[in-house]
């Protein structure tokens, strides 16, 4: 069962995200300030300025730092970000840095030296492996920071390669809150269910239409199925976002005759009330998926989730327990395992009460807090 929440006093914290992007580890630090704001902690969030981290920020009404330009291959720029750095230190009586990967980290290592009582906390959240050299492996040491987070167990191995010694090493996934809809919502009321039969199972791929997100294998896999009684939805952010990507994908569907068993969307504002309506959702990702945004959000409306083994997508989807994964990344491997979420009800309805348990114990922002203050603790040389 979830743990209850983790009472601390009040700590100043800044939390270091420096992408010009967003991407996972930019959703991961934000999900991560929102839950220590939570809990009574003062956090700071340094980011470059006008980014998407930046914008996402001030939606969510957290203090940002943006006059550090952790960026610069300039040592006089650099000295300068350290002043700023330990003025804010000293400004904001911090207590704690967090930093996501980020090109002038080694200014809070310095930091740590010339302020003691300083915590420096490192998250590594991207799939590709850190290069084994000196430098990376002395950044993840305990000459440098104080424990170091990964986001998955894959990711976690990854920086073992380094053979770094490392004080305190833990995986603490992404966590989140649950999707908004509206619970009084049925699909016959939804300008998107209501053409379909009260017997049709409905799964949904959310995302961009890059090939890596596996849209045109989830069309070869429904081809290979032939049944009317199955629906797929491709939920897409920004159709013009992959032009050459979605004319392959419109092209497959009329080869295929998929014409009625497909519905392809742009943006949805009201994105959690379509997700609410579907039976389940597949993730079939070739690469990355280190935080698995899209399978916790399924999880929080209770919707298993069929994925193929790809980054950390087997250490949060746990097979025949909150969704299936393939034993393959193929067409075929995809196809078997969507017949078997169609064709058994009460094993799928198993799966979805796991799903909403498995947010519930694993990928709240309630758990998210807990694990990450409990760390914390445990890399205070004075706990």
């Amino acid at each position: 069962m979830q743990s209850s929440n983790v009472r601390s006093k009040s700590q100043g914290i800044i939390i270091t995200i420096n992408v010009r992007w967003w991407n996972a580890e930019a959703a991961y630090a934000i999900n991560l300030t929102r839950a220590l704001t939570s809990r009574g902690n003062k956090i700071w969030l340094l980011v470059n300025k006008d980014s998407p981290v930046h914008i996402k920020a001030l939606d969510y009404n957290i203090p940002v730092i943006t006059d550090i330009e952790l960026d610069s291959f300039s040592l006089i720029k650099q000295l300068s970000n350290l002043r700023k750095i330990l003025k804010y230190i000293d400004l904001y009586k911090i207590q704690i840095i967090h930093s996501f990967k980020s090109n002038g980290s080694f200014l809070f290592s310095i930091a740590r030296y010339l302020r003691p009582q300083l915590i420096h906390i490192r998250t590594r959240g991207e799939a590709r492996p850190p290069k084994n050299h000196f430098l990376n492996r002395l950044s993840y040491e305990k000459k440098s920071c104080d424990g170091v987070i990964a986001v998955g167990n894959i990711v976690k191995t990854g920086i073992n390669k380094l053979n770094a010694k490392i004080d305190q090493f833990e995986t603490i996934y992404y966590g989140d809150s649950p999707v908004p809809y509206k619970p009084d919502l049925n699909r016959i009321n939804h300008p998107l269910f209501k053409s379909l039969g009260p017997e049709t199972i409905t799964m949904a791929l959310v995302g961009r239409t890059q090939d890596i997100k596996g849209h045109q294998i989830a069309l070869k896999a429904l081809a290979k199925i032939k049944s009317l009684k199955i629906h797929l939805f491709f939920l897409v952010k920004d159709l013009e976002e992959y032009p050459d990507e979605l004319v392959n994908i419109k092209q497959i569907i009329e080869d295929e005759e998929l014409g009625k068993q497909v519905t392809v969307t742009d943006f949805l504002p009201d994105l959690g009330d379509t997700l609410s309506l579907i039976d389940f959702g597949i993730i079939p990702s070739l690469a990355s998926e280190v935080n698995c945004r899209v399978a916790v959000e399924f999880f929080s409306l209770a919707k298993p989730v069929i994925v193929f083994p790809t980054g950390s997508l087997p250490e949060v989807v746990k097979h025949n327990l909150s969704g299936l994964v393939c034993a393959h990344k193929t067409s075929d491997s995809l196809a078997e395992s969507i017949q078997t979420l169609a064709n058994r009800c009460d094993f799928r309805a198993k799966l979805a009460e796991n799903a909403l348990l498995e947010y519930q114990n694993r990928f709240s922002l309630s758990v998210l807090a807990n694990k990450t203050l409990n760390f914390y603790k445990m890399c205070s040389p004075h706990s």
